[in-house]
């Protein structure tokens, strides 16, 4: 059973939507808000079957951010990252043969394969630091992440520079830019030495972005 526990949505993600709605020309943001409130309920069914406990969800101008009343272990943690961008592919590979959800199935496939990337407060990035964090230590492990998250935002960053210098679309551009203030946000948010997978009495928080 999923629930039950305490929603709060900030100013922030009203004024997001507001915006992201008037520039809608194709009706995609209610599918993907769809994409991302299944994607947010894969990570709950997740967690809570490991073990650990929903406390509250906060819908912010970032993401979703699911805030846990005990942190889990390595691999709890990376199973139920893992769990959201999961739930986007069965959903994607299920309405892929139906006509009429199309859409809603490469909105699905879309929110799957960017939160799979390697950047720290993506679920992919969140997996992979912690295999390191059991294959290597939490410490080297957290001195790997960083220099993923680096590499990866550099990648991103030489890919999308390109098509908006020559007045393409600027999507990626803008999503690099959000990666970039999202990983230094992150050094000045921690709540101990190692990142989401710690092992400590504090507040574990999960941040599973939009994708735009």
């Amino acid at each position: 059973m999923i629930g039950p526990f305490g929603v709060e949505v900030t100013s922030g993600f009203f004024l997001l939507t507001a915006w992201l709605n008037y520039l809608d020309r194709s009706c995609l943001v209610p599918l993907t808000m769809l994409a991302c409130g299944l994607h947010e309920l894969g990570h709950i069914a997740a967690i809570q079957s490991l073990g650990g406990d929903v406390k509250q969800i906060r819908l912010t101008a970032v993401g979703a951010e699911l805030v846990l009343s005990r942190p889990l272990g390595y691999w709890q943690e990376g199973l139920a990252a893992l769990a959201g961008p999961g739930t986007n592919l069965v959903l994607a590979v299920l309405c892929c043969g139906l006509e009429d959800w199309l859409t809603f199935a490469g909105t699905n496939l879309v929110l799957a394969l960017f939160n799979l990337l390697p950047v720290g407060r993506l679920d992919g990035g969140r997996a992979l630091h912690c295999v390191l964090a059991l294959l290597a230590g939490p410490d080297l492990a957290l001195r790997l992440s960083g220099w993923l998250d680096h590499l990866c935002i550099a990648v991103l960053l030489a890919l999308s520079l390109p098509p908006a210098a020559g007045g393409g679309n600027i999507t990626l551009l803008f999503v690099t830019f959000w990666l970039l203030i999202s990983s230094i946000q992150q050094k000045f948010r921690t709540y101990g030495k190692i990142r989401g997978c710690q092992r400590t009495g504090k507040r574990v928080q999960w941040l599973s972005r939009l994708s735009r």
